[in-house]
């Protein structure tokens, strides 16, 4: 099976089995990377970057709620052009 037929078969789940397969997808890409020393690294690196934007008000915070709103209407944008 390739990745664009699983993409197109986990379409077709309902939304609590495509939850069920993200998260187990998810954990499995959690456990393969959590032990890493330079995954931690990395992810501390990243975090120290994004704290120093924050307090040097380099970015901009978004509320969580918009943050969602925006993140549902690219996905929506997204889809709407791959049925094109």
């Amino acid at each position: 099976m390739t990745l664009a037929e699983l993409i197109r078969a986990a379409r077709e789940l309902s939304p609590a089995d495509r939850v069920k397969l993200a998260d187990e997808v998810i954990a499995d890409l959690e456990e393969s990377t959590e032990d890493s020393p330079r995954m931690a690294e990395a992810w501390h690196a990243e975090l120290r970057l994004r704290i120093a934007e924050i307090e040097d008000s380099r970015v901009e915070l978004v509320d969580g709620r918009e943050t969602m709103r925006l993140a549902r209407a690219r996905i929506a944008s997204r889809r709407a052009q791959a049925d094109m």
